[in-house]
């Protein structure tokens, strides 16, 4: 039963990442669920592989954003470069919002070390968080907000300078800090910087997308 609870929530958690990457960037959904349906079971897979099965969840996150960005460039066939923009726009606004859980968390004197697979704790953060995300997704779909730069193509000719390159070299922190921040969390006791830093980045990473869907670069 606890394998069972397990999928669900994490399968809800990248079923909600998805969608606010869709939304985010406004791409379809109709027409997508059985991909968005079969990443979410991928992704889930690996972390029950990660955390529960090899018992490293500080490598999750070191591994599943290669994973989400091979499923968006060779499942939804987006453009390589933006496949690697969404993962990391999509993860990162995940983490938004877990790590603003977690903040109250810490408020409520919750140390993160009890947020263990398959306890209350680890339950609460995830249905606040997957509430959260969906929250959010749908408020920028009805409102149509977001950004429309990315193509939905796969083909199509991507210069790596002015707005693209530093939307690349802002992912690549964005994915450094995804990468550390179970490690930083549960390993090193300071959870309180890594929230700090993730939400200044996601800041610039929003305000470079800005700048890049009204660029011609």
């Amino acid at each position: 039963m606890e394998t069972l609870y397990y999928f669900i929530f994490s399968g809800s958690e990248w079923l909600a990442m998805v969608l606010l990457t869709f939304v985010m960037f406004k791409f379809p959904l109709r027409g997508y669920w059985g991909q968005i349906i079969l990443t979410a079971i991928v992704m889930s897979f690996l972390s029950h592989f990660l955390f529960q099965v090899i018992d490293q969840r500080t490598l999750a996150t070191i591994l599943q954003p290669p994973v989400l960005f091979l499923l968006l460039w060779q499942v939804f066939r987006v453009h390589i470069f933006y496949s690697g923009l969404m993962t990391i726009y999509g993860y990162m606004g995940y983490l938004f919002a877990q790590h603003s859980v977690m903040t109250i968390f810490l408020w409520l004197g919750i140390p993160l070390e009890e947020l263990i697979p398959n306890t209350l704790p680890l339950y609460l953060l995830q249905t606040s968080s997957i509430l959260l995300v969906i929250l959010a997704a749908g408020v920028l779909g009805k409102y149509r907000l977001g950004y429309s730069f990315v193509p939905d193509f796969e083909y199509v000719p991507v210069s790596l300078k002015g707005t693209n390159l530093k939307l690349l070299l802002f992912a690549i922190v964005g994915y450094f800090l995804i990468a550390v921040s179970n490690f930083v969390s549960f390993n090193k006791g300071a959870p309180k910087l890594i929230i700090l830093i993730s939400f200044i980045a996601l800041g610039f990473l929003l305000y470079y997308a800005q700048r890049k869907e009204y660029a011609n670069d």
